[in-house]
């Protein structure tokens, strides 16, 4: 068994960072986040390399992202989604997005004992900040406080699952909170 440890973040830290991230776009106060054009600009700015990979290529694999390369790799099905607008897809995106900006091969660290793993607090596990930042930047406290789940769905083009997850977790902390 193994799996990788990463820098504590919080919630609050992801969320600064993808309010930071949508403002140096200018899309602060825009409901449904532009990923693609994102991560599109920002791959023909160089800023990284993006590569759209087959299903026969990634197979079971969405998306990854190759730190040593300054990659991003989405499975052609999963990018062709997101350029549609669809929920879990862009969510993908945004995740591939986190790993590339903050787990670099230094910044993240391989767990091998069973025990190591298991001293990991949720905050530290890569896979949980990824998913957490996705979730913070496509729907963001600071404008959907109010709406209903399927309201987010619908103008932040989510799905149930991340619509319904984000406003428990900021009904959770209150939404005076940030």
């Amino acid at each position: 068994m193994g799996g990788y440890i990463a820098a504590p973040l919080s919630r609050k830290d992801l969320r600064r960072m993808a309010y930071e991230l949508r403002k140096l776009f200018g899309f602060e106060n825009k409901l449904d986040f532009p990923i693609v054009q994102v991560i599109e600009f920002l791959s023909n700015k160089g800023v990284f390399n993006l590569e759209i990979c087959s299903i026969d290529e990634m197979g079971t694999k969405y998306g990854e992202t190759v730190p040593s390369e300054n990659l991003i790799k989405l499975r052609e099905d999963i990018y062709e989604k997101a350029c549609d607008n669809d929920g879990f897809s862009k969510s993908t995106c945004s995740h591939e997005l986190l790993h590339w900006l903050i787990h670099g091969e230094e910044t993240v660290s391989f767990c091998r004992r069973e025990e190591d793993l298991m001293k990991r607090r949720v905050y530290e596990d890569p896979e949980w900040q990824a998913n957490c930042f996705a979730g913070e930047l496509l729907v963001p406290k600071h404008i959907v406080k109010g709406m209903s789940i399927d309201e987010i769905m619908e103008k932040c083009n989510v799905t149930y699952r991340m619509a319904q997850y984000q406003l428990s977790k900021y009904e959770e902390e209150g939404w005076g909170n940030d």
